[in-house]
């Protein structure tokens, strides 16, 4: 989601499904292998996709946002032509954090170990400004953290990659203080988490074709995330999330743009 103002400021049904071999996900008019380590979750009347990386796998695991001349890759295909001329294939790919007109990231980003965006500590509207925002980042020696905006600081960490997202969902086990149990606002959401106690990185999305099941609260978006076992998770953004698994060389994308994205490759 493009943030114009970034720059200034019943019984709960509860199941998860594990994919073996190759299914089919839509996302959005496309459809895509998902590789075996992909799952879909049922919560509480909601459908997810997840994708989960082991601690142990960290390291294949990057940000992009700028291509070797400087310039947005702006989707799933400029980021498949960059990696291409790299030499590397996607495995796993999704949209980051909410960004400004560029498209630019809203708050802080770094690529491989270096600083392209500063850290945002300003306030605005919208959901980056929904206080406390927060930081993911990923160093390969302390390993990968959410914290939010106010804490990085102190931190004084030098990370391989971070970026920056609002609202932060859950820290350490605690849901957003503004988020509604009861509130009518659904829509589709994505987010970033880490598993406490196994140090795994999980993506998550709302389903974004089946509209009873895919349109959640950010409420009901921290809930599925405790039940994973997260306690600490960030937002990265709304309608426009993706995920992609594998595209063959030349994939058609959708047309949907995207500042920063996260990516896992070979």
């Amino acid at each position: 989601m493009i943030s114009l103002i970034c720059s200034l400021n019943r019984s709960p049904k509860k199941r998860l499904q594990f994919s073996f071999g190759l299914v089919a996900v839509i996302v959005g008019t496309f459809v895509r292998p998902v590789r075996a380590d992909t799952q879909h979750l049922e919560y509480e009347g909601a459908l997810y996709h997840l994708y989960r990386i082991a601690a142990e796998k960290h390291s294949s695991l990057d940000l992009r946002w700028l291509d070797d001349t400087g310039a947005p890759l702006a989707d799933f295909g400029g980021l498949q032509k960059q990696l291409t001329r790299e030499g590397r294939k996607i495995l796993f790919a999704t949209n980051a954090g909410i960004y400004e007109s560029g498209p630019k990231p809203c708050g802080l980003t770094i690529c491989c170990s270096k600083q392209l965006v500063p850290l945002n500590t300003a306030d605005g509207f919208g959901n980056f400004f929904l206080k406390p925002n927060g930081v993911f980042y990923l160093d390969d020696q302390a390993g990968p953290g959410i914290v939010s905006t106010n804490e990085y600081p102190a931190l004084n960490l030098k990370p391989r990659l971070a970026n920056q997202s609002g609202p932060l969902l859950l820290r350490k086990g605690v849901i957003h203080p503004a988020f509604k149990v009861d509130s009518p606002n659904k829509r589709q959401r994505s987010a970033i988490a880490i598993v406490a106690q196994t140090q795994e990185i999980i993506f998550l999305m709302s389903d974004r074709d089946d509209r009873a099941r895919g349109r959640v609260t950010f409420h009901q978006l921290s809930r599925a995330l405790l039940h994973l076992g997260c306690q600490d998770a960030l937002y990265l953004d709304g309608d426009i999330s993706q995920m992609i698994t594998s595209p063959a060389p030349n994939t058609k994308f959708s047309p949907n743009t995207f500042a920063a994205m996260f990516v896992v490759t070979d």
